[in-house]
């Protein structure tokens, strides 16, 4: 039983290493696209696999349109779900909320952002078990672990690829947290020849 779970773990590292490696080699084709709809299929498809637990997700905007890669964009938002479900409180149905918006670089504390570059914002935002907020950086580093292995399963190298996804679009990932009080992950992407009304 443990050589077939060490065998698991193994391919499932090198599964998400190369993710990790495709998202710089493969092919960056922007899209035109409908964000929201995008993120609703991949909670979709994350809710049939959490079919046994109850899961709300909430998208606080509709029919918001962003210039993005869209394969890549769905990897992003999938990392993101799984790790708010797996961090959930025990007994807790886990609630995620998406919001998307726009503000100027300028507007926000980031001081990579540029000042009058208008950005599309998407923060998403959980009410899981949370993190100490020193780790606010460290969280994005391959193999970074805050948890041990026993505990929740996982290869430490899924928030690097959100980030490394984030930076393919040319923008930039915080995330905010307390422990026992959830997670927020703030998407910062350039607007770019993108008609909001259109």
């Amino acid at each position: 039983m443990k050589m077939q779970d060490a065998a698991r773990s193994m391919q499932t590292l090198i599964e998400d290493l190369l993710t990790y490696s495709r998202t710089n080699t493969e092919e960056r084709k922007f899209e035109t696209i409908d964000i929201v709809s995008l993120m609703e299929g991949g909670v979709r498809k994350n809710s049939r696999k959490q079919s046994m637990r109850r899961m709300q997700c909430t998208f606080l905007n509709a029919g918001y349109i962003a210039n993005v890669i869209p394969f890549q964009f769905r990897q992003l938002l999938h990392n993101i779900i799984t790790n708010a479900l797996k961090f959930s409180n025990p007994g807790i149905p886990p609630d995620i909320r998406i919001i998307c918006d726009e503000v100027k670089g300028g507007d926000t504390l980031l001081v990579h952002l540029l000042q009058d570059q208008a950005y599309h914002h998407i923060a998403i935002s959980d009410n899981g078990i949370g993190f100490d907020p020193i780790y606010g950086e460290k969280i994005f580093e391959v193999f970074q672990r805050l948890y041990g292995k026993d505990t929740y399963k996982g290869t430490g190298i899924g928030l690097a690829i959100v980030k490394r996804i984030v930076e393919n679009h040319n923008g930039e990932i915080t995330a905010t947290s307390e422990v026992q009080k959830g997670a927020c992950f703030d998407i910062y992407i350039p607007v770019i020849n993108v008609d909001q009304h259109g």
